[in-house]
């Protein structure tokens, strides 16, 4: 049953169905003005959810030539570190609208959270967020001088794409992993394929239900790729666009939390089909009649229930090698 916060939460979002809609534009014909309205739109969003934690506190720094925000709390560990990508479906989100969100789950873990405004498209087509997410921990590690033991990554949505293909990416090229990752409705099918992109998910969907619903209807198109990867580079079975696909045989354990009313729900599934059949260690939760990343709603129960089982996997996992 939901506790009453998430109950209102979900009629929050209802009510900016018509806002949320909005930010769906034709994926097929953008301009300059149509990504500038969708991201103010976006940070509009985020911006009316729950604010930051007491205590926590945010630095800029440059990390891999890449602006990053420092997320702490007075809990915060300086020893422990989370690598967080920010989710927008590569297209919209900052460090500036998750840090809310951040000093949150900075609270509840204990770690101290470093979140690089990563490039976005269309500007920036793949692969240049797989590229900025291993330079920002390449950074950690030459620039800042932690080990890669002391490192977790995690992220939502797009964020949790991109920490997961880092991670194929760091195996493919032999370098040491990080100590864990947590994916929060990780957007690990971008090619759409899963069961869970139909017409009644979507209408479940409070968050991507909307925006979705937009995309198939009026602009005819199942996906929403064309701002990330251009149309002759797409490959379903490119595990470093499609994380679904991947050879995760001896990457670190994962933990994933999708809700059960989400398009996404099959990205995880499938995610965790890929992990079983290499045997990798993971932890997974459904949340039953939770939306997309209803952790931004930080003030619900859930929540922080999820936030809590962050917390327990990162620091059973930190320090330890892979």
């Amino acid at each position: 049953m939901l506790s009453k916060e998430a109950i209102k939460s979900k009629k929050k979002f209802k009510r900016v169905g018509w806002l949320i809609k909005s930010i769906a534009l034709n994926p097929t014909k953008l301009s300059r003005m149509k990504v500038a309205f969708q991201r103010m739109n976006y940070e509009f969003i985020v911006g009316k959810l729950p604010k930051k934690s007491p205590g926590a506190t945010f630095t800029k720094l440059d990390l891999g030539g890449i602006s990053t925000y420092k997320v702490s709390t007075p809990n915060s560990d300086p020893e422990k570190i989370l690598l967080y990508f920010h989710g927008g479906a590569y297209i919209a989100g900052s460090p500036a609208a998750y840090y809310p969100m951040m000093s949150h789950l900075a609270k509840a873990t204990g770690f101290t959270i470093y979140v690089p405004d990563y490039r976005l498209a269309p500007e920036h087509h793949f692969p240049s967020q797989l590229n900025d997410g291993l330079n920002t921990y390449n950074a950690l590690i030459e620039e800042l001088g932690y080990s890669a033991n002391q490192i977790a990554f995690g992220g939502d949505s797009a964020g949790g794409n991109l920490a997961l293909v880092t991670i194929l990416k760091l195996k493919e090229t032999g370098a040491d992993f990080p100590s864990s990752v947590i994916c929060l409705s990780p957007w690990a099918d971008p090619a759409a394929t899963g069961e869970s992109y139909n017409d009644d998910t979507c209408a479940k969907d409070i968050v991507l239900g909307p925006i979705f619903a937009k995309v198939w209807k009026e602009y005819n198109t199942r996906t929403y790729l064309t701002y990330y990867v251009k149309d002759e580079e797409m490959d379903e079975n490119n595990p470093f666009i499609c994380p679904i696909k991947g050879d995760f045989s001896g990457c670190p354990p994962v933990m994933v939390h999708v809700g059960s009313d989400e398009l996404l729900l099959s990205d995880s599934r499938l995610l965790i089909k890929a992990f079983e059949s290499v045997n990798l260690e993971y932890e997974y939760k459904e949340w039953d009649g939770l939306w997309h990343v209803f952790q931004m709603e930080s003030h619900m129960p859930e929540a922080k229930e999820s936030f809590s089982d962050f917390s327990e996997f990162l620091n059973l996992h930190i320090g330890s090698k892979v």
